[in-house]
């Protein structure tokens, strides 16, 4: 099971429900008025250069057209950023244990809080339904606790 935390930058520097509903609704198109668009359009080669200044360790790969794809150097946890035209979406496995989870959920919460506070992304965490403009510790355990919550039920017997 794979979760994913979604992260954009909105051009009111304000990101409200209308505006994620309307991207989860049109965001797939490429046919909307750039008027439309809630977020900012973004450079993926240059968003994941910024990124490498951060931790030079992650592996950069092509994507699709000129999307980005970071691995994290260390492959078993499995944190993946997703670079696109309009924003990032972060990539890591449910883990069984809390401290695992706690490890790999704290990379990812640094990235989040770098990406925040150099460029302004705002963070959307649809299995909470949480939104969020710089997440802190206590989105962090929450997050944890619902992978502690759901991972047992999940694992065969």
């Amino acid at each position: 099971m794979i979760y994913e935390i979604h992260l954009y930058v909105p051009k009111t520097g304000q990101m409200t429900p209308t505006m994620l509903n309307w991207l989860f609704e049109y965001g797939q198109s490429s046919d909307q008025p750039e008027a439309y668009w809630p977020v900012r359009r973004l450079r993926p080669k240059a968003l994941a250069r910024l990124m490498l200044q951060l931790d030079p360790a992650l592996v950069p790969i092509q994507g699709p057209g000129q999307d980005v794809e970071l691995h994290y150097p260390n492959s078993e946890l499995g944190i993946v950023l997703y670079l696109h035209d309009r924003g990032v979406i972060i990539f890591f496995p449910f883990m069984a244990y809390s401290i695992y989870s706690r490890i790999v959920l704290g990379i990812c919460y640094t990235y989040i809080r770098y990406l925040y506070d150099a460029v302004g992304f705002w963070s959307y965490d649809p299995q909470l339904d949480v939104l969020s403009y710089a997440d802190d510790f206590q989105s962090m355990e929450d997050t944890a606790r619902l992978m502690d919550a759901i991972m047992p039920r999940a694992l065969p017997e």
